[in-house]
């Protein structure tokens, strides 16, 4: 397939997915996750050439996208030790988006037959709920434990998604790294904003500190290096369309 063609089909996703009503209105009227473009490259780059004729795998894609913004959103229920409290509407609204996506990706996969599918993103949820809590506790054993947390914690849905549709190892994990990746950009970037980030505890604690000496700053920034060597160590041979080569080649040279 072209580049043009398959930037023409991840337009198709994702108008099928902005294309609802509740979604509109929550889009409007709810200020929380907004769909992952990247996630939704990799998916569709996971679920290219199978046999899935195009307009299902556009709904086996658009389904997925609403488990992860399912979770994103009602990971954004704000508990009592929160700084900033949300409003009664706005919370009211965050379980009223969660359990809309919920809705909308069993609903899909239901149709499809696909229980196998939907039990593998199941499990993708789990895993990144598992991560996060160890993540926020600090229950890891090293560098390396750390690292593989904070991929599982972005990227454990894909992960399984990727795994359900045969694709091998080495695509799987420069996929999960890739989607970590341009999680850690945006983080460096708000950093850089506002000054202070969710990582920062784990800076404190010691985690990926390859300069014994180094700032936050510099932490992140060697955590981002690692994270683009990783990749590039597994690039060799992989097999990736034009429009995924393009995007990766992008965010290793960010």
């Amino acid at each position: 397939m072209s580049y043009q063609g398959g930037v023409a089909q991840l337009k198709q996703v994702e108008a099928l997915v902005l294309d609802q009503t509740a979604y509109r209105f929550l889009g409007e009227n709810f200020d929380g996750p907004k769909m992952d473009k990247d996630q939704m490259l990799w998916l569709h780059e996971a679920i290219r050439g199978t046999d899935l004729e195009d307009s299902a795998a556009h709904q086996v894609i658009g389904a997925t996208l609403y488990v992860i913004l399912a979770h994103d959103t009602h990971d954004g229920i704000d508990e009592p030790s929160d700084v900033k409290q949300k409003t009664w509407q706005e919370r009211q609204l965050t379980v009223l988006a969660g359990d809309f996506y919920s809705s909308l990706y069993y609903r899909a996969l239901s149709e499809f037959g696909m229980i196998d599918l939907l039990a593998a993103l199941q499990r993708g949820v789990q895993e990144t709920n598992e991560a996060k809590v160890n993540l926020y506790q600090l229950h890891i054993t090293g560098d390396e434990d750390y690292l593989a947390h904070l991929v599982m914690s972005k990227a454990a849905i894909f992960s399984r998604f990727a795994t359900y549709f045969g694709c091998d190892e080495a695509f799987t994990f420069v996929g999960a790294r890739a989607i970590l990746l341009t999680y850690l950009l945006t983080e460096r970037k708000n950093w850089l904003l506002t000054g202070s980030s969710l990582f920062e505890t784990a800076y404190e604690h010691g985690y990926m500190a390859l300069n014994a000496q180094a700032d936050f700053a510099t932490w992140l920034e060697d955590l981002i290096v690692t994270l683009k060597a990783e990749i590039k160590a597994n690039m060799g041979g992989l097999a990736i369309s034009d429009m995924t080569e393009k995007r990766l080649q992008e965010l290793l040279g960010q």
